[in-house]
């Protein structure tokens, strides 16, 4: 009897990363409680934000990527189109159509669709995982309209952002790419009866209620990160924390944040490239909200961290060549 309690208050006892994340929450508790207006001025902002942008962007491409999986369309109408991309990263179909969804449409459209054909047993586990590192990308009126146009008042900029952060992923997909003595294995599928095609007016009512709730998630964690950014932003004022430490610290958490913060620093040369470092971490928001898509299905985010790190390495890089090669792209 005594071993067996033992044994249960052992397994128990709170992990380092229970105890991490248990200070990190009484910090930031701490830091709403002290600066209580701010957090209530960033969760408004966060709610315009999700309505005016979140929303009307994301919404319409999640209903329409649900009725592309669950009609089983997605591989017949794209899967030409990506047979190249799945020839180069070693993928099935249903991979190919994901990675281009999220280079088109954006995060989390991309993410959403290699989700659920996991669900539907047209990508086995590893695979998803594989494609979720490569298709979570910043949407192209994001980074043309919102980053090169809007903020930076250069739309070449901005397109040269884009082209930038989706070859970053692809050379990701090529680096997380099985060897070739392992690519028959790739025509196995996740669960072996795969989910019927929806049909009918089921089709859509299905897929307008599915992306409801994943667009209702995402909007959950736009708010609950717009409060946390503006409380550390009022943080590292106070601080007088320099302003790369300042940039860094809030692209991490967020990307509209962090994105308008590199803008806004005063030296031209470090202005762009801070920009495409954050663009191709792309926030933890971000991040928690791809987490929460994948719940409950068994995935792990090791080989997604390890993309989005490497693609913003790779996008800062790949930023400065192309800045060096075209001079007229460059920022002030």
């Amino acid at each position: 009897m005594t071993l067996s309690r033992t044994r249960e208050h052992t397994e128990a006892e709170p992990t380092f990363f229970q105890y991490t994340l248990g200070l990190m929450t009484v910090f930031c508790l701490m830091l709403l409680l002290r600066n209580s207006e701010i957090a209530i001025k960033s969760v408004g902002e966060g709610l315009l934000l999700c309505a005016k942008t979140v929303i009307p962007s994301l919404f319409p491409f999640m209903v329409l990527s649900e009725v592309l999986v669950l009609g089983g369309f997605g591989e017949t109408l794209l899967g030409r189109l990506t047979k190249p991309l799945q020839r180069l990263l070693r993928l099935p179909s249903a991979g190919g159509c994901a990675i281009l969804m999220g280079m088109l449409c954006g995060f989390p459209t991309g993410a959403k669709y290699a989700v659920s054909a996991l669900a539907r047993g047209e990508l086995t586990k590893t695979e998803c995982e594989r494609v979720l590192g490569c298709c979570n990308l910043p949407s192209t009126a994001f980074l043309i309209n919102a980053v090169g146009v809007s903020l930076c008042k250069n739309r070449g900029f901005g397109t040269m952002l884009y082209f930038v952060a989706a070859l970053s992923a692809l050379i990701c997909g090529l680096l997380l790419r099985p060897r070739r003595g392992t690519k028959q294995n790739l025509a196995q599928v996740a669960i072996s009866s795969p989910v019927p095609a929806v049909k009918g007016a089921k089709l859509l009512t299905a897929s307008i209620r599915s992306a409801t709730a994943a667009t209702l998630t995402i909007c959950a964690y736009v708010v609950f990160f717009s409060a946390i950014t503006g409380t550390v932003g009022q943080m590292l004022v106070r601080l007088s924390l320099p302003e790369l430490w300042q940039v860094l610290l809030t692209g991490a958490l967020e990307l509209s944040g962090g994105v308008s913060a590199a803008a806004a620093i005063s030296s031209p040369f470090l202005k762009p490239l801070l920009i495409a470092t954050t663009v191709g971490w792309s926030g933890l928001s971000v991040h928690c909200q791809l987490i929460a898509l994948c719940e409950g299905h068994g995935l792990s985010f090791r080989t997604y961290f390890f993309s989005k790190l490497l693609q913003s390495l790779l996008c800062t890089l790949l930023c400065a060549v192309a800045l060096f090669l075209f001079p007229s792209l460059w920022i002030g």
